[in-house]
């Protein structure tokens, strides 16, 4: 064997490059990792998402012992989102969440927002009083507004195929 076969390592051109490569990708990457309102934005979309799917099946399920105009009430404000039931006297009793026990609202993380305040009702066939798009913005690094839709007829809770963060 030669000397020059036993000796092994790597060069300065090598090392260099390495450590630029790295760098560059710490200059791009960790800001990202490093803000987590891009986390918290789309689990909070998720969360919101499926309230209003709760809210909805609901009102579907209590339709029997609900006396006519007695809707589900979702009600979203700028940075908060929460499920009420319409008694007959117009005042509002709170869904209680039965994972919690408690009501049935959620607020926003630090840098997340809805884009628009809204009201709006499921009565007990499912249908909203209105269609809806909920968008919820971020002012997270390299993070998309996500929306999803409630339809008009039927209720269904969801988002286009092919939207950001969908």
């Amino acid at each position: 064997m030669s000397k020059k076969a036993d000796l092994r390592g790597f060069t300065l051109v090598e090392l260099i490059t390495t450590l630029i490569v790295i760098g560059i990708l710490a200059a791009f990457a960790a800001p990202r990792f490093m803000d987590r309102t891009g986390f918290e934005s789309r689990g909070f979309y998720d969360q919101a998402q499926n309230m209003v799917r709760y809210a909805q099946k609901i009102a579907i399920a209590q339709r029997r012992t609900l006396p006519s105009g007695q809707p589900i009430v979702v009600t979203i404000t700028a940075n908060s989102v929460s499920v009420c039931c319409k008694k007959p006297d117009g005042t509002g009793g709170a869904v209680i969440d039965p994972s919690t026990g408690s009501a049935l609202s959620l607020g926003t993380p630090s840098g997340v927002a809805f884009a628009a305040a809204t009201t709006f009702t499921f009565d007990g066939n499912g249908s909203p009083s209105a269609a809806q798009m909920i968008t919820v913005n971020s002012t997270g690094v390299g993070d998309v507004s996500r929306t999803f839709y409630v339809d008009a007829v039927t209720g269904y809770v969801h988002c286009l195929a092919g939207a950001p963060g969908c």
